[in-house]
């Protein structure tokens, strides 16, 4: 389906695909009669009056549906080049007994002159009640987002001239609702990526850490955030760079992740650096990730268990095995490499812990699989993945490729979820394959 209207057929097909199990999976979860409305693009934009486009979902089974969107029709005369917060919006369903709560809340922000209102359909839906509002207006986020505003934006050396302070020339990076907005801000020389967090012990512990980083000769941004910053949940670096490493060929800089990769890993741990705690968190993460796929997709059971119980197995020995507690990266991938030619700068450290090696390294090869399904052969992870390794090893660092293996299949299994929470074309494909995958690999 290489033509346009093939094309066209083919994203029809998607779509449809997606919409019988997103209705599926509503019709299974009678306690949020909302589900459905916040799943659905056209569904969502009747009830908003708008058209958009649903870009996350957090989906608590049972009990709630929380979605980011963005506003697909907005630009032209709205002050707005489609990239700015104005642009992005968010919505929350709930069981019943709870939407006098999101009453509360959307009378809390009309008395402050927000955003936030509580929409029901009609008559003939009496128990569906879905809250929606600006950013500026995420519940949790907005405290933080206010001293960014009031505070901030003016320590980091940015004063973007917008009436709205998220506003173009400010544009949105990444927004997760409820949990953190990165957006990209202007100033006099170098543009500034801020981070807002919810949790601030989140920012002062990245804060700490990239200032270790640092002086132990590690490619890592300047923090430009103070502690006061960090109190308020606010991290942040100049822009730098060209993209990241997942944008296409970049073998150097691949082999220069491997080298800064081995580097980190050589750090001393943090003291109080508990590698049982990492286990157990790993455990929690396996058993989480089960029991949402089988919500999502119970004819995925049996595939599911298989997987989890060799999972659980495989990580148990790796811990058992290793010699001396490292510290990771714990979210490691091409998007988290940063390159200009071939220098580089590694971010996103908040999901650092103690753990195995090769955990690093295997989190990569998973990544580079998924981004290319079509292309993977009998190991994890392709060409990048091998310079990476390359330039591990070459810096002293030490990994077989078996545990490359098991870390992949890990990484695949709790990603399985993204597909269904980032609104793919055909999330149940997407997820039926990364499990599929993720058990080839730890056969």
């Amino acid at each position: 389906m290489s033509t346009p209207q093939g094309q066209r057929l083919q994203g029809q097909w998607l779509q449809a695909q997606r919409r019988d199990a997103d209705r599926a999976l509503a019709a299974r979860d009678a306690r949020v009669p909302g589900l459905n409305w916040v799943l659905d693009d056209e569904l969502l934009s009747e009830l908003l009056g708008e058209s958009v486009q649903i870009i996350r979902t957090r989906y608590k089974p049972h009990t709630s549906a929380l979605v980011a969107f963005r506003r697909t029709g907005y630009g032209a005369g709205s002050g707005s080049d489609g990239s700015g917060a104005g642009s992005y919006g968010w919505t929350l369903t709930t069981t019943p007994e709870h939407v006098g709560k999101l009453q509360q809340r959307a009378d809390s922000s009309q008395q402050r002159g927000g955003g936030i209102r509580l929409i029901q359909p009609d008559h003939l839906h009496p128990d569906v009640a879905v809250a929606a509002g600006p950013i500026e207006e995420d519940w949790p986020l907005r405290p933080n987002l206010r001293w960014l505003r009031d505070h901030g934006l003016r320590r980091l050396g940015a004063l973007p001239a917008a009436g709205r302070f998220l506003d173009p020339p400010v544009s949105v990076l990444r927004y997760n609702p409820e949990r953190r907005l990165v957006a990209r801000v202007p100033t006099e020389t170098v543009p500034v990526v801020v981070k807002t967090a919810v949790h601030a012990d989140e920012a002062a512990a990245g804060l700490r850490l990239r200032q270790r980083l640092q002086s132990h000769g590690i490619p890592v941004l300047p923090e430009l955030a103070d502690p006061e910053c960090a109190a308020h949940g606010i991290s942040a670096s100049p822009g730098w760079g060209e993209g990241d490493l997942g944008g296409g060929g970049n073998d150097p800089a691949a082999y220069r992740a491997g080298q800064a990769l081995a580097a980190i890993h050589g750090m001393d741990t943090e003291p109080g650096a508990d590698p049982m705690a990492d286990m157990e968190d790993l455990v929690r993460q396996l058993m989480a990730t089960r029991s949402m796929i089988t919500c999502l997709l119970p004819g995925l059971e049996a595939p599911v268990d298989a997987l989890t119980g060799r999972l659980l197995a495989a990580v148990g020995a790796a811990g058992h095995r290793r010699q001396q507690p490292v510290m990771v990266h714990g979210d490691f991938s091409a998007d988290q490499v940063l390159v200009d030619g071939p220098a580089i700068r590694i971010i996103d450290f908040d999901r650092v812990t103690t753990s195995d090696p090769a955990r690093d390294l295997g989190s990569f090869a998973a990544v580079e699989d998924i981004a290319d399904p079509a292309g993977v052969g009998p190991v994890a992870g392709g060409r990048k993945t091998a310079q990476l390794i390359d330039g591990y090893r070459d810096a002293g660092g030490h990994v077989t490729q078996a545990g490359v293996e098991t870390w992949a299949a890990f990484r695949l299994f709790l990603n399985s979820v993204d597909p269904f929470r980032n609104r793919a074309s055909d999330w149940p494909a997407d997820t039926n394959w990364q499990i599929r995958r993720a058990l080839e690999l730890i056969a």
